[in-house]
């Protein structure tokens, strides 16, 4: 056996863990600086196209750090030093972030790079002692190190080119993860212990958002507006919380769930969206957001939000699917009208409205519809 904590029956989050997590939303607050500035009441489309290209190499490196650690983990000395030493890299790259696709654009891709292969180090560890038992090890190794070595090769070139070959080498690297799903099945993930990670994860996202609302209020005088948008904006992201974590323990149990693929590639839209819905909640109490750039952040970020968090349990619960379906498009429709509201404070009480009317759907259309059948009987 390779480790205690695999599938055990009482495993959570480590402490280095959830200091990892909190690393994590740290660098993102840096990425997000993007969505957090606008220049006269505009957000522009460079600003906005620039967010997730930061953000997807970072979320990266947290994500396959995290499926590693849920297969792999002893909490050892060794795995601490390394993981730690992960950690400092990602700091370290946040002082690079922006300027990341201009002048530090060679020390964000060379950072990115070693820090996935110190990933490929410890996969390929673990194929030299147990190479029977994991047979999947030495090509998550082979994947993460190509990935790697084409982004890397970014740096011998300039333009567009260079960054099409980093992105590129992302690319590689998620596609063939993909690829070695089956063999990854002979150990599947300890789906209990992953979908806390990226609750986990959310809802420390949440806490940001809460931040940098108050953030927001310590920089507005206290007029009507900004009060409204600031209790408006609370009751959204409880409204959030409530729809995420509404129907989160049948995703714990849920059989479906044998390999980590859509719980890791829908989190990536959920994370943006996230990220998104808070700036734009910020600025609607600022009031320093236009219009039109108001109810584009609104629209991207609840479809992320909602194609993030209704991906998994689409998969994983198919009597569910219709009202998944049709719920989404309820809600996602009741914010299009919302942005053709007069202000921004009333575009976001109609999101808020709509959230507010997707959970009392997902009472009456999903929760009272039963999935036992898709369900283990009992935890790990």
């Amino acid at each position: 056996m390779i480790t205690p904590l695999y599938l055990s029956k009482n495993r959570h989050a480590t402490w280095l863990e959830l200091f990892f997590d909190l690393v994590f939303v740290a660098v993102i607050g840096v990425v997000t600086h993007d969505l957090a500035h606008t220049h006269n009441g505009h957000i522009g489309i460079e600003q906005l196209a620039r967010f997730p290209l930061v953000f997807i190499p970072v979320w990266w490196i947290w994500m396959t750090h995290t499926l590693f650690a849920n297969r792999f983990d002893r909490d050892s000395r060794e795995q601490r030093l390394i993981t730690l030493g992960i950690m400092g890299l990602l700091v370290l790259m946040s002082t690079f972030v922006e300027t990341s696709l201009e002048e530090h654009f060679s020390q964000f891709v060379a950072l990115y790079a070693f820090i996935r292969l110190l990933m490929a180090g410890l996969y390929g560890y673990i194929h030299s002692r147990h190479s029977d038992e994991v047979v999947f090890a030495k090509d998550m190794a082979l994947s993460i190190t190509a990935g790697a070595a084409i982004s890397l090769s970014a740096l011998a070139f300039e333009g567009w080119v260079k960054f099409i070959l980093f992105y590129a080498g992302i690319a590689v690297d998620m596609v063939w993860q993909i690829v070695l799903r089956h063999k990854a099945e002979t150990r599947p993930i300890d789906r209990r212990h992953l979908v806390e990670r990226v609750g986990l994860l959310a809802i420390i996202i949440l806490g940001e958002s809460v931040i940098a609302m108050v953030a927001a209020l310590s920089d507005v005088s206290w007029q009507m507006t900004s009060i409204t948008g600031a209790i408006v904006g609370f009751a959204m992201i409880g409204a959030i919380w409530w729809i995420y974590f509404d129907s989160f323990e049948a995703l714990e149990r849920s059989k479906r769930l044998t390999t980590a693929n859509v719980l890791i590639y829908s989190h990536l839209f959920l994370c943006m969206g996230l990220l998104i819905l808070a700036n734009m909640i910020r600025h609607s109490i600022l009031g320093d957001l236009d219009t039109p750039t108001f109810s584009l952040l609104a629209i991207i970020g609840l479809v992320f939000f909602y194609l993030g968090k209704q991906v998994p349990y689409w998969y994983a619960f198919p009597p569910w699917r219709k009202a998944i379906i049709g719920n989404t498009l309820v809600c996602v429709s009741i914010t299009v009208a919302s942005s053709f509201l007069p202000s921004n404070v009333l575009s976001l009480t109609g999101m808020m409205s709509g959230m507010l009317i997707y959970v009392y759907l997902t009472h009456k259309r999903i929760l009272s519809v039963s999935v036992d059948q898709y369900l283990d009987s009992e935890a790990h």
